[in-house]
Formats: structure tokens, sequence, C-alpha cells
């Protein structure tokens, strides 16, 4: 481990900032913004209300994944970053906190060879490493992408999804438990309804801890059998309830088509239900793919579907969500959207009532042309949504703001 200052790392005042919102009379408020590093893929508030906000910065040739800590007020405390092997590099992909304030960081792991591994490192609020699991064979014999973490209690429990290298379709959705300290526990397979063959491909996109122990995942499934990368990718989403030891409770498919297993599908987990999200009905908001539509949907703990909301859409307004959280009582919804007037993409971000009906909407717009979403996670009143410019893929800058009503 070693601890970095990232060199482009500010904080602003929310009167400083360049947003177009809509509607006018929009509640939603950035209390303040910060900036650094390459990519800020997730962040999630503490007990204390300090942020945790996960990302990675260059380094030459290498990419190292970084961890940040804020003070409620968007004061950076410090910043931790990893890095193994000067030829390998690390990427943040998400971050969850313990009940007693243990920091827990997923990212991905790639060497010099196809595929790649992931890992979790677990550091103290005060930023000394405590627990650490890296995936064997992660330079050159595994190909596993994760999605997302989650703890509570002594659970932690990580998404994610083999997949197949070389041109080869292959994708396999699973969910990987481990005790606090990081021990590995037990290890399922997420799978859809039947009588969907267990042959077909599927991915899991999103993991999240109810608060009876039950682990709730959510993720994309075929619906068809796909022979090669050239044959057409049809599919739903899906969501899937765990125990807490791995045993399968029930799966279920939703009832819109999504054409591409690479798309985000994020999920919020409450006290009585779940909600997933995807972009549906295209392969992306990146001008010239397929449009996006924006999709959420509401299901009870037992799997019923409560309700539905679809939002954006089309050529010029193209919209996938990336991210969700639930922050007392309300629904945040993140994600990127075409920009029809410069052919550029912005972050949206939309409050929920509950019981599906829309608070809010805003979009943020800076003057850099392309703003990709990442995730988002609750903070009090509030939440704390991240992104990257530059690039869908590997990114030129993170962004951070924190956000309430």
């Amino acid at each position: 481990m070693r601890m970095t200052r990232l060199s482009t790392v500010s904080v602003v005042a929310a009167t400083a900032l360049l947003l177009v919102v809509a509607p006018a009379a929009s509640a939603i408020s950035v209390r303040w913004r910060a900036t650094g590093g390459t990519v800020t893929a997730d962040a999630v508030a503490a007990a204390d209300g300090s942020i945790y906000a996960v990302g990675s910065q260059r380094q030459s040739i290498s990419v190292a994944v970084t961890l940040r800590k804020f003070t409620a007020a968007g004061t950076l405390r410090w910043t931790r970053s990893w890095l193994p092997d000067a030829h390998a590099s690390t990427h943040g992909v998400g971050v969850a906190v313990g009940d007693d304030g243990t920091i827990y960081v997923l990212g991905r792991i790639l060497g010099q060879c196809e595929g790649g591994g992931w890992f979790v490192r677990a550091y103290a609020p005060g930023g000394q490493l405590r627990w650490k699991y890296l995936t064997p064979g992660w330079a050159c014999s595994l190909a596993e992408r994760p999605t997302d973490i989650d703890v509570r209690g002594d659970l932690v429990v990580v998404s994610g999804t083999s997949f197949g290298c070389c041109g080869d379709p292959y994708h396999d959705g699973w969910v990987q438990a481990f005790h606090r300290r990081l021990d590995p526990w037990w290890r399922a397979d997420v799978e859809p309804p039947a009588p969907t063959p267990g042959a077909w491909y599927d991915t899991a996109g999103g993991v999240g801890i109810g608060s009876s122990g039950n682990v709730f995942v959510s993720g994309w499934a075929a619906t068809k059998a796909i022979v090669d990368v050239s044959s057409p990718t049809p599919g739903t989403p899906i969501v899937a309830k765990l125990r807490g030891n791995g045993a399968r409770v029930w799966s279920g498919r939703a009832n819109v088509s999504m054409p591409s297993p690479y798309l985000a599908v994020p999920i919020a987990v409450s006290a009585d239900g779940v909600v997933i999200a995807a972009g549906i009905e295209g392969k992306g908001t990146q001008w010239g793919s397929s449009p996006t539509t924006g999709w959420l949907a509401s299901y009870s703990v037992d799997g019923v579907l409560r309700w539905q909301r679809r939002f954006g859409g089309g050529p010029e307004v193209a919209s996938g969500p990336t991210g969700l959280a639930f922050s007392g009582g309300t629904l945040w919804v993140e994600g990127s959207r075409r920009d029809g007037g410069d052919r550029g993409i912005d972050v949206f971000v939309r409050t929920y009532r509950a019981g599906g009906s829309l608070l809010d909407k805003t979009r943020i717009d800076p003057a850099t042309r392309y703003l990709y979403a990442n995730d988002t996670g609750a903070v009090p009143g509030g939440a704390a949504a991240t992104a990257q410019a530059g690039d869908a893929y590997g990114g030129t800058g993170g962004w951070l703001w924190r956000l309430a009503r």
C-alpha cells in the first residue's frame, strides 16, 4: 500500500458548477464536488458522515486503484492507492462500509494477458490496511470481472461475471461471499428462472444485502443460445434472491428487451423490497450505437413486480442508468444520457418516491463534452454521484458530487 495525493483534486462550491437543470424547479442541489484521478467509480457515506470514493489514477504506463476519504463538508482527508506490480493495472469498481467502520474496496486487476481478476481490500477509517483478498491466477489464468460489493454484519458479498477471451461470447454471473475479514465463504451462480437452459449466458451486475441477511442480485440473461460474437445477443434484465448461505430462493426475468450483456444493471435494496435498473431496447448511450431507454423496476422481497418506469430514449436522449441508492426513503438514480445540443454525453440524476412517482430530475452538463456516469451511493439527506470525463472506457478525469434535496 502506498499513500499518494491526487494532483488534480479540487473541491468547489455548488454555485461554481455549470449545471443544466431540468425541470428548472428541481429540488436536487449540489453541495460540493471533487475532481481527481482518471476515474471516480463509486462513493458511499459512513455512519459519521465521511464519504469514501473509489476510482483510479494513471501512473505512467499503469493505472492504480485509489480510495479517497472526504469529510461530510468535502474536505479531502487522505488518499490510498495500490498497485502490486509495475506492469499490472488496478481499477476501482465499488466501495462499501461495514457496521464497524471498515471500508471495503472492490477492484479489477489486469496483467499482460487476456482476461484478468479482481481484489477486495479492507481499510480502517484512518486509512490503515486491515485485510485483503486477491484472486489467484489473476495475471494470466483467469477471466473474471467484478461489478459490485456490499457488506452487512459478518457477510461481505461481491457480484461479478466470468467471461470468454479472444472472441468467445461466454458470460456466467456469480456472487462470491466472504467473512468480514475477507476469508472466502461461499460462491453461487446467478441464474434466470426456468425453463432457461443452464448453458445460456448470463451476467451479474449488482448485489445488495437485505436487513434479514438475504442477498439480492441483478443482472442480464440471454433469451436464446448465443453461438459466437457475431450472433445477436437477445436478453432481459434479471433479479434473484439468495439466502445468506448462498442457497437460491427465487429469480425473475423482466418483461423488457436488453440486447447487450455489457450494460450496467445496478440494484438498490430497501427494508421491504428491491429496485433494479438498466438501459433497455438498445446497446448504449454512445453516439452511433442503437439508443437505450432508461428503465426501473421495483420488486417485493418475494419477487413480486410492484411497478416499472421508463424515461429518455430515442436518438437525441438515449439514457442508461448506472447507479441506484436508497437514502431516507428516496430512490436516487444516476446515469448517462445523450446531449443532442453538442452531441456529447451528460450525467442525469433522478429521484423517486418509494411508490415509483418521480420527485425531481437534474442534468449535469459541465464544460467537458463527454461525461459518463458511474455508480452512486447513499449519504445523509442525499447521494454521492460519480463519473468520468472523456472516455466511456478509460476515462480522463474523475468527478464526485455530493447531492442533496
